[in-house]
């Protein structure tokens, strides 16, 4: 009883506060991009991959990197509305550098998008939505270990 009393008084852990902070979404990025007009054809594919390549970099340049904490992982995913997955592509975790270095993230989205096989999306003749979510290690450090360099 007397150790549960004492806890209330003494500060979160590192470990509880990493936790809360990812709980509440710091750091969490999410984008979506609708394709109501069908049939997809390459040249619409490619506006779509433009749009995603630079919403990643928009998003990347707003993170916080403190002391260095810069790791990010992506996420990238194909479905109809409401529904599972038709494709999708995990990047891992990465550097913001290595999002713009040759063969590096960038041009894995590319790869990836290019990789969907428009043909069968266009067999289902439903709008499709791409969605990407962004996570900064970098934003999570910030809020939840370096709070009090605020001063």
């Amino acid at each position: 009883m007397l150790q549960r009393l004492l806890a209330r008084f003494q500060p979160a852990s590192l470990r509880s506060r990493v936790e809360a902070s990812i709980d509440r979404g710091t750091g969490l990025h999410r984008g979506e991009w609708l394709v109501e007009s069908m049939p997809l054809d390459a040249a619409e594919l490619t506006r779509v991959t433009d749009e995603v390549v630079a919403w990643c970099r928009e998003r990347i340049s707003t993170t916080r990197r403190p002391y260095g904490i810069d790791q990010m992982a992506l996420a990238i995913a194909c479905a109809e509305p409401g529904g599972s997955p038709l494709a999708s592509q995990t990047f891992g975790v990465f550097r913001p550098v290595e999002f713009y270095a040759e063969g590096g993230v960038s041009e894995r989205i590319e790869g990836f998008m290019h990789s969907i096989r428009v043909e069968e999306l266009n067999r289902r003749d439903r709008p499709v939505r791409f969605a990407a979510a962004l996570f900064s290690w970098g934003d999570v450090a910030r809020e939840a270990i370096f709070v009090d360099d605020e001063a």
